[in-house]
């Protein structure tokens, strides 16, 4: 199987996106961007590109330019799957995702995928849906989300947190907790497009155990942290991972 993603992070160039406390979504959407590409290199079968990198977001154009070309790079790179970056502002708290208005069959599978892992991993730090999660862009035909109307492929777009809100802002700013948002969004990904990890005999083996009890051996950094999660979520009161 091969699949390419085309991740997007959301504005760059002279549009920063929504601000707060001194924040930028353009540069949270792209460190978030390159954490997402970089935990599908657990994965077969895969490969990822993006819209806008490091070193063409200071002169990125920004919408409706910057949007066109966005849409032209991934339906001329023939990708099989469109993700978009962004946060939410505006006072309110929580995550959501966007399809199409119309959207095929699998693009809300994936959709519901890609949520359900990413609510999983926000649960054990105390954050929820932004009312319902699964989002349908019901403005679409009036271009309101032009990269999820125009795109050829499935296509999502994730708001991730309130960069206005100083709880979230905080997080955002964390880049542990990026990474694990990260490991979430490629999880729900790879689990809609049944992808497998890759197997390497030369990763070091670690010992999940909670409460004195052996939960799991594993190589797979996502195994381990699906487990840590598991048990902050039921507030266990010891967790160790010892290296075998």
């Amino acid at each position: 199987m091969s699949l390419l993603i085309c991740i997007d992070p959301g504005h760059g160039g002279p549009d920063t996106g929504a601000t707060g406390f001194g924040l930028r979504e353009a540069d949270v959407a792209l460190q978030l961007a390159e954490l997402v590409g970089e935990k599908f290199n657990d994965y077969e079968g895969v490969a990822v590109t993006f819209t806008r990198n490091k070193n063409t977001s200071s002169s990125y154009p920004g919408p409706p330019e910057g949007l066109r070309k966005r849409i032209a790079y991934a339906n001329n790179k023939n990708a099989d799957l469109f993700l978009s970056l962004h946060c939410n502002a505006g006072g309110g708290s929580g995550f959501e995702s966007f399809i199409a208005k119309g959207a095929p069959a699998r693009t809300q599978r994936i959709q519901k995928a890609i949520n359900d892992q990413v609510l999983s991993y926000l649960k054990g730090h105390g954050i929820g849906p932004h009312g319902n999660p699964a989002k349908v862009d019901s403005q679409a035909a009036r271009s309101r989300i032009a990269v999820l109307r125009d795109t050829k492929m499935s296509a999502v777009l994730l708001e991730s947190l309130f960069i206005d809100n100083a709880k979230e802002n905080k997080l955002l700013r964390d880049h542990r907790f990026l990474d694990g948002l990260a490991g979430a969004i490629a999880k729900g990904i790879a689990v809609e497009f049944g992808l497998k990890e890759k197997i390497d005999k030369l990763k070091p083996m670690y010992r999940v155990m909670v409460d004195g009890k052996e939960i799991v051996d594993t190589a797979y950094i996502n195994k381990i942290s699906e487990e840590v999660v598991k048990a902050i979520q039921a507030q266990k009161r010891e967790i160790t991972i010892k290296k075998l």
